[in-house]
């Protein structure tokens, strides 16, 4: 199966798409670390009294911190859908 010649007008479809793979990576990464903050790390250390009780303050905003890059994961992992379709008219055939 030979690929069709690639286009500019494909090429920059292609780096829209990359674009917005790399937002949906980064995404990810900020709702696991505020997830993992606001879940795990902070209720340990409040329960062993490495940090002060008032800290639980603090996960509330981390949890709607968490909810707007989940939010956002999704935005782009839509968008990467959406540009990747760019790929069907490089390799018109989808099975070998």
């Amino acid at each position: 199966m030979t690929p069709a010649i690639v286009t500019p007008e494909q090429w920059q479809q292609i780096h829209q798409a990359l674009i917005w793979f790399w937002a949906f990576l980064a995404c990810v990464v900020a709702f696991a670390a505020n997830m993992l903050v606001a879940y795990a790390i902070i209720p340990s250390l409040v329960s062993t009294r490495d940090l002060p009780a008032k800290i639980n303050a603090i996960r509330p905003i981390l949890f709607a911190l968490a909810a707007v890059f989940f939010l956002a994961a999704l935005y782009a992992f839509v968008n990467i859908v959406n540009g990747i379709q760019v790929l069907y008219e490089i390799w018109p055939r989808r099975w070998i």
